[in-house]
């Protein structure tokens, strides 16, 4: 019985191979496009589950509440509350440190050359994946010995690597081989390998592959301050069996409160953060993770779940319009004793054989969409044909597909009585107004409608946060981050040999760009009548900053040339905060904060800059101090002399800024970028949005116009005595288009309607994320409408087209 029914399907498939050709494209397009987002949403949700007892891992952070600036989130704790832990907190099976340690690393085995590897360029985001830590982290997360235990640690001067790491410092040498091979970090700390273990898998956020003893730094927590901000140390723990996390929150409470007294108009509270929310929780900043936004993740699933629907809708509405073809075979099937349970039985065989087609062609693309959207996809996603995952998706998306897509067109074919089918009349009469397929294609284009919305107003979005003025100058500008081993005095050599250089407008020497991913934040306290305290972005550079990024001075000076803080900058918002109304009142004023290593200095405030965004246009003006250091300062800053010379004029300069560079730091190598391109990397998520926008947008409308054109078959076939007889009384190309179109226009305008609503409740909650956004302007749902109309009428001017030039005489010739 089974196989009479798919051999009949498959004969029927052959018989029609233009629609079959359009439901599977349909169907593996939406196919598609879920099987990519299910792979990413899989790996995504996969971080660090590998571990044993992950449930009961968890992170130590602190939550700190400011009166006059709101939240302030971090994923560190003051270094000398870690001991603290470990002897008062009751209910931990074990507690584990570890820092990141950026080096760089010089191998010099047994006489071979030497090898030198840079550490990475903070400043271009790389994050070091050198640590120092100690056994018990072994005892957290998972890792596959080769060679070595975890008691190696305990000693200081040792170091554990990964297999790769292993492999890049000393070759294809077995790990037993490589134990006991000395690696040098930073010039000085020399170390021996102790132990060899599997490199972790993609979904990690611990990607760390040198991990050193962290006796071998010599840190001592208990001579730092409680105060301190800027460690990196990070503190994980695991919880003893059955207990609660409120009960280590409430110790961890209690603990703060007693060894540190709360900071007046502020309260922070120390916690656990589970280690399956690390992946996810932005709010808590480290230098290793990689945040994903669990809403934009939601979403994209969302997007899959809407375009997979629209295609089903798509194959609904051509199976229906080509049912008008089988009335005939339909009635006769049930003349002959099938059964409307048999019929239905016999279209879903059709459906399912269809589906399983498009599952092949979607599975036999997904190399080339995995390769084609490599940019949108992280790294670590794969697919494997054989997984138990993929199977389980493919066969729920096969069935879910085969029943929605199928079991419309069979009931509605094998319900109409045998007697007026086999006139080949059923259909017409039983689905004249076509209620059902007509709301499916509202639908269709209600979602295409807000995917073309969606695109049109993240694209105003992003050029508006691209050309947006920032408050500096960003265009011809390049930075070059020199290496914190070497001496002070070098980077200023540098700074004055590129000075001279005639291509060379003007050079200064800083912390960071204005403009940063990453800021020190501090507190800012005038102790006037009233004291104010507030937190601030600090900001360290040389007194050629300001001119450089051409920052207005509205009040008092710009800072003098000094080695170490001797006089404070601030911004207009940071004035404003501390009190002062207009600019000039907070010049000559003193103010204090801290600075590292936990230091309180006081210094007058000599100027006032105008605001200008120190963060993405994601967030808000921030108050900005800026003072003087030589400890902190390694960033240069190179302004280029741009004004009437040709653009192969800049490669010429860069090429003698990198022999200057090479007369100073001979054995390191020359990196630079540009600044306006680092600014446009800060949009780098919003950049993929309005790709996948795009993505989506054209799939939908893809998929929805292969609806529309199956309409439009059903509805020339529908009306073909009718467009013959205007034919007949002289009815032009024109006039049957028109007919044959209108219909289609007035479901694309209600789509329309329905979409509009909806597209901008979703896009302003999207703006909401900014701080600084465009407007939602009316031309912007024209436009959509606009491209929708045409798009729809295009799509339907084919078919309106080729039933206008058929022959009347075809149509009548039975009346």
């Amino acid at each position: 019985m089974i196989k009479n029914y798919l051999t009949s399907a498959w004969r029927n498939i052959t018989r029609h191979k233009t629609f079959a050709a359009i439901n599977v494209f349909g169907l593996s397009l939406g196919i598609s496009t879920c099987l990519v987002i299910f792979l990413i949403t899989r790996f995504e949700l996969s971080f660090d589950n590998y571990h044993p007892d992950k449930k009961r891992i968890f992170r130590v952070v602190s939550d700190t509440y400011l009166s006059e600036s709101g939240e302030d989130h971090s994923g560190t704790i003051p270094s000398p509350a870690i001991p603290v832990i470990r002897n008062a907190v009751t209910g931990l099976e074990t507690i584990a440190v570890f820092l990141n340690y950026e080096a760089t690393v010089i191998i010099q085995d047994n006489g071979l050359p030497l090898k030198k590897f840079a550490r990475p360029l903070f400043r271009e985001g790389q994050s070091s994946d050198i640590v120092a830590t100690e056994p018990q982290y072994f005892r957290l997360f998972h890792y596959d010995w080769l060679a070595g235990n975890p008691a190696v640690l305990k000693e200081p001067n040792t170091v554990v690597l990964t297999e790769s790491k292993a492999r890049q410092y000393f070759g294809s040498r077995t790990p037993a081989d490589i134990l006991n091979k000395i690696v040098t970090y930073n010039d000085s700390v020399n170390v021996r390998v102790a132990g060899v273990v599997k490199d972790p898998p993609k979904n990690s956020d611990f990607f760390f592959k040198d991990f050193i003893s962290i006796t071998t730094l010599k840190i001592d927590a208990a001579s730092q301050s409680w105060n301190d901000g800027y460690t990196n140390q990070q503190v994980f723990v695991k919880l003893a069996n059955n207990v609660p996390q409120a009960n280590i929150n409430t110790q961890l409470t209690n603990l703060r409160s007693r060894y540190l007294k709360p900071a007046k108009d502020s309260k922070t509270t120390w916690l656990l953060q589970p280690l399956s929310t690390v992946h996810f929780d932005a709010r808590y900043t480290d230098n290793y993770s990689r945040k994903v936004h669990l809403p934009t993740l939601y979403g994209l699933m969302a997007i899959a779940g809407f375009i997979l629907i629209v295609a089903i809708i798509n194959f609904i509405t051509l199976s229906t319009a080509q049912s008008i073809d089988r009335a005939r075979e339909t009635g006769i099937r049930k003349i002959c004793g099938s059964s409307v349970r048999g019929l239905v039985a016999r279209f879903l065989s059709e459906t399912f054989i269809l589906t399983c087609l498009a599952l092949a062609l979607a599975v036999a693309g997904i190399y080339g969409l995995l390769a084609v959207f490599k940019t949108f996809i992280p790294e670590g996603v794969t697919f494997s044909f054989f997984s138990a995952s993929t199977w389980l998706f493919l066969l729920a998306v096969g069935l879910f597909t085969t029943l929605l897509a199928g079991i419309y067109p069979a009931k509605v074919l094998s319900s109409v009585k045998p007697a007026i089918s086999v006139k080949g009349a059923g259909m017409q009469k039983g689905n004249r107004r076509g209620y059902f397929i007509k709301g499916l294609i509202v639908f269709q284009f209600t979602i295409s409608m807000v995917f073309i919305i969606a695109t049109l107003v993240t694209g105003n979005q992003l050029q508006y946060m691209l050309h947006k003025d920032l408050g500096f100058a960003k265009d011809a500008i390049i930075t070059i981050q020199t290496d914190m081993d070497y001496a002070a005095d070098k980077k200023n050599v540098l700074a004055e040999k590129i000075r001279q250089l005639p291509e060379v407008e003007a050079v200064s020497i800083s912390e960071g760009t204005p403009l940063a991913k990453l800021h020190f934040f501090n507190p800012l306290i005038y102790r006037g009548k009233v004291e104010r305290g507030i937190a601030t972005i600090l900001e360290w550079g040389d007194e050629n900053f300001v001119p450089l990024y051409d920052i207005k001075l509205l009040a008092g000076r710009n800072i003098q040339a000094c080695d170490s803080i001797k006089e404070f900058l601030v911004n207009e918002s940071c004035a404003k905060g501390l009190g002062f109304t207009k600019p000039e009142d907070a010049v000559g004023k003193t103010v204090e904060t801290i600075v590292p290593p936990g230091g309180v200095v006081k210094r007058p405030i000599v100027g006032v800059i105008a605001d200008f965004h120190s963060q993405s246009l994601q967030e808000p003006l921030m108050p900005v101090v800026f003072t003087t250091s030589k400890e902190f300062t390694r960033l240069l800053n190179i302004k280029l002399k741009t004004r009437g010379q040709h653009p192969s004029h800049i490669k010429t300069t860069l090429s003698k800024v990198e022999k200057c560079w090479k007369e100073i730091y001979a054995y390191d190598p020359f990196k630079y970028t540009f600044f306006d391109e680092a600014i446009a990397k800060f949009y780098e998520k919003e950049k993929q949005t309005v790709s996948l926008m795009n993505i989506a947008m054209v799939v939908s409308i893809c998929i929805s116009c292969l609806g529309l054109f199956g309409l439009a078959t059903l509805s020339a076939r529908r009306r073909a005595k009718e467009l013959g007889i205007r034919k007949v009384l002289g009815a032009g190309i024109g006039q049957i288009v028109f007919v044959l179109s209108k219909d289609t226009i007035k479901l694309v305008l209600i789509a329309i309607a329905v979409a509009s609503p909806i597209a901008w409740y979703a896009m302003h909650q999207w703006l909401n994320g900014f701080a600084f956004r465009i407007v939602i302007n009316w031309w912007v749902f024209v436009l959509a409408g606009i491209i929708a109309v045409f798009i729809a009428f295009c799509t339907v001017c084919y078919q309106s087209i080729k039933a206008a030039l058929v022959n009347p005489v075809h149509a009548l010739r039975k009346e």
